[in-house]
């Protein structure tokens, strides 16, 4: 058997992720792609500036026509909600191919793990991006649906998300407002489990050959990181994003407004200092939160640093 460790990073290693929403669309655009050309992903892990994709071996040509239309379908959908232009993520992407058992292996335990790595959370399975929790339970994260109990604003909220899978579409920013609309809190979770699993992806069978069985899976992945020496990464402290997230959205920097590029080199400073105040991330972490660069600024990297 053969695999290939497929890495996306953002562009400048600038963060992408900063919704859910920028991750159901993802999710959903590489489930649509991947059914559509058959195929199998064995790993799987959006982080907040970069995605780990591990497919069974498959051509290269194939490999790009797979990569290339999940960038452009998602950076489409992404311009156009955040009001941007112009590329999102690095020109090429990193891949490298796994041609043996243990190494196979290995690259599975890392991609899961991306989140443990980055303090995320303490365990694969407890991070709901990666999809590894869906296997055998539709709602992982969230109640039960019980459609028969359900509000009609919830039916209705099932129902779209019916239609976009059946008609092999993925789903975009508006379709996303539509199905949130209206719905509470616990819906709102209830939903976004329903979309994970609708659009799942992960060949659960696959990892079943390869480790024996499901639960040997979750062992061998929360007793090994992994490791990945031929592809450069995106290390650090993940968490940092999480906490700067909420100072920015408490200053109402919210849905669409996630977008820093457009304002002023004075705002974005003055943004840069408060996180850093507030979070004490590295000066790194907020410059890719910002996308930030320092043309045109007073403060070196190294003066931010002191």
């Amino acid at each position: 058997m053969e695999a290939i460790h497929v890495f996306i990073k953002g562009r400048n290693g600038n963060g992408v992720f900063y919704r859910t929403e920028d991750f159901l669309v993802l999710i959903s655009i590489v489930g649509t792609i991947a059914r559509e050309m058959g195929i199998s992903i064995i790993a799987f892990c959006p982080m907040f500036n970069h995605v780990h994709i591990l497919v069974k071996g498959i051509d290269m040509e194939s490999l790009r026509a797979f990569i290339h239309k999940i960038e452009t379908t998602f950076v489409r959908e992404y311009n156009h909600e955040y009001n941007r232009s112009g590329p999102l993520f690095q020109k090429s992407f990193g891949r490298s191919v796994k041609k043996e058992s243990k190494t196979i292996l290995g690259c599975v335990a890392y991609v899961f793990n991306n989140p443990v790595a980055g303090k995320l959370c303490k365990e694969a399975i407890a991070f709901r991006w990666n999809l590894l929790a869906f296997k055998d339970c539709q709602n992982p994260f969230s109640l039960r649906i019980a459609r028969d109990r359900c509000r009609k604003a919830m039916r209705y909220s099932l129902d779209r998300v019916k239609y976009y899978v059946n008609n092999a579409l993925h789903l975009n920013y508006r379709a996303l407002r539509m199905i949130f609309n209206d719905l509470n809190t616990e819906e709102h979770q209830q939903v976004i489990d329903h979309i994970l699993a609708a659009y799942g992806f992960l060949d659960y069978r696959m990892l079943e050959s390869l480790y024996g069985s499901y639960e040997r899976l979750l062992t061998a992945i929360d007793s090994n990181a992994g490791s990945e020496y031929d592809i450069e990464d995106e290390y650090g402290d993940h968490s940092h994003y999480r906490k700067m997230l909420k100072v920015v959205m408490k200053l109402g920097y919210t849905g669409s407004k996630l977008n820093f590029e457009p304002l002023p080199q004075n705002r974005i400073d003055s943004l840069f200092f408060l996180l850093r105040k507030e979070t004490y991330a590295p000066a790194q972490c907020i410059n890719k939160f910002l996308h930030r660069t320092c043309a045109g600024s007073q403060y070196t990297n190294n003066q931010q640093d002191k």
